[in-house]
């Protein structure tokens, strides 16, 4: 009696070992694809933060001293900066907003004091930070992060604009 070869296992054992091969590498594919997507995606959102935090900090400054010569540009250490005034108790208090190695940086010191800008308070990672004086009130805000994405945006002080049609007007720079 002759025993048969069954060559139809061996093949299906084949078939099964290069299908299982296939997925394999299918798979790895897929996540090294998965992975460089979430490497930009989060590249993207951490530019994307810099930016968003320095314009909602930036606004909400802005908003809070609208009010007559609460907002001017100014400088700090030769650096331009867009200046906000406080008053309390009688004694004036000026909010220094600047850009300083490649930081947004705050400064909160007294008018009359000799503060530098080393003692500022880091806000976000920018490369450049640009704040313009325009007519009516209007102040032009120029941010660029790291990533070099630049973003510019208008605010616009009520009070200022007020007091340009009574005759005060804002503080120049100095």
């Amino acid at each position: 009696m002759k025993l048969q070869k069954n060559n139809s296992h061996s093949v299906s054992s084949l078939f099964s070992l290069l299908l299982f091969g296939i997925f394999a590498l299918f798979l790895m594919l897929m996540l090294l694809f998965s992975a460089r997507v979430y490497q930009q995606t989060l590249k993207q959102t951490e530019a994307n933060d810099s930016l968003g935090t320095a314009t909602a900090y930036l606004t909400t400054k802005f908003r809070q001293h609208d009010q007559t010569d609460g907002i001017f540009t100014g400088t700090l250490d030769g650096v331009n900066a867009l200046c906000f005034r406080d008053t309390i108790k009688g004694k004036d208090y000026i909010t220094y907003i600047y850009l300083k190695d490649n930081s947004l940086m705050e400064l909160f010191t007294a008018a009359d004091s000799s503060a530098g800008s080393a003692a500022g308070t880091a806000i976000a990672k920018l490369s450049d930070f640009q704040a313009e004086a325009l007519n009516d009130g209007f102040y032009r805000i120029t941010l660029k992060n790291t990533s070099q994405i630049t973003s510019q945006f208008l605010l616009h002080s009520t009070a200022s604009a007020a007091s340009a049609d009574t005759g005060t007007g804002k503080e120049p720079t100095s």
